[in-house]
């Protein structure tokens, strides 16, 4: 995938774990990675380093933010996909995760108390039971904002609009004999 577009996913999303969601790039890389061996060398060092300071306390919140995130984003995938978005779901649902990792980082006590309990009923993000899904979609509609919604659409809105106009300038013109 070329530089422009995953500049404009990563400034989209403010993840770069977000682009495992696009196919397209999932692909790519696949393809690369086939052909040649992958390292991860020196720029993983300073990650290493990072990760291994770390105090077990900070440790298990780290874990627990992630265990979060998988929890309420899969959630969120499962929600997003009833909404019908078709071709504006990918772009829809890296704004709502950027969002929820923005509201994460300071939950009301209501919100983290919400989260405790989901958090302690163990769950698997992988194999979540409807009552916990319930939960989560509840809560998910407490941390979203009215301008968190907006956001959303417009995004939906803004991909589906540029699939239409971008198909409108690559498909030939033809004309009924």
């Amino acid at each position: 995938m070329d530089d422009p577009t995953l500049a404009a996913q990563y400034a989209q999303s403010g993840d770069l774990m977000d682009l495992c969601n696009n196919e397209a790039w999932l692909r790519e890389s696949t393809q690369v990675e086939d052909g040649v061996q992958v390292e991860a060398g020196l720029p993983m060092k300073g990650f290493s380093q990072t990760i291994a300071a770390l105090t077990s306390e900070q440790d298990q919140q780290l874990r627990q933010q992630m265990k979060v995130q998988a929890i309420l984003f899969t959630a969120l995938r499962q929600w997003m996909e009833s909404w019908d978005l078709g071709a504006g779901f990918d772009d829809t649902y890296a704004i709502a995760r950027r969002l929820i990792r923005h509201h994460l980082t300071n939950p009301t006590e209501t919100q983290l108390a919400r989260i405790n309990r989901i958090l302690a009923e163990s769950v698997d993000p992988g194999n979540m039971n409807p009552a916990t899904g319930k939960q989560a979609v509840s809560l998910l509609t407490e941390i979203f904002t009215q301008e968190d919604w907006q956001a959303m659409a417009e995004a939906a809105s803004h991909s589906i609009s540029s699939r239409v106009l971008s198909a409108g300038k690559t498909q030939p013109v033809t004309t009924a004999v």
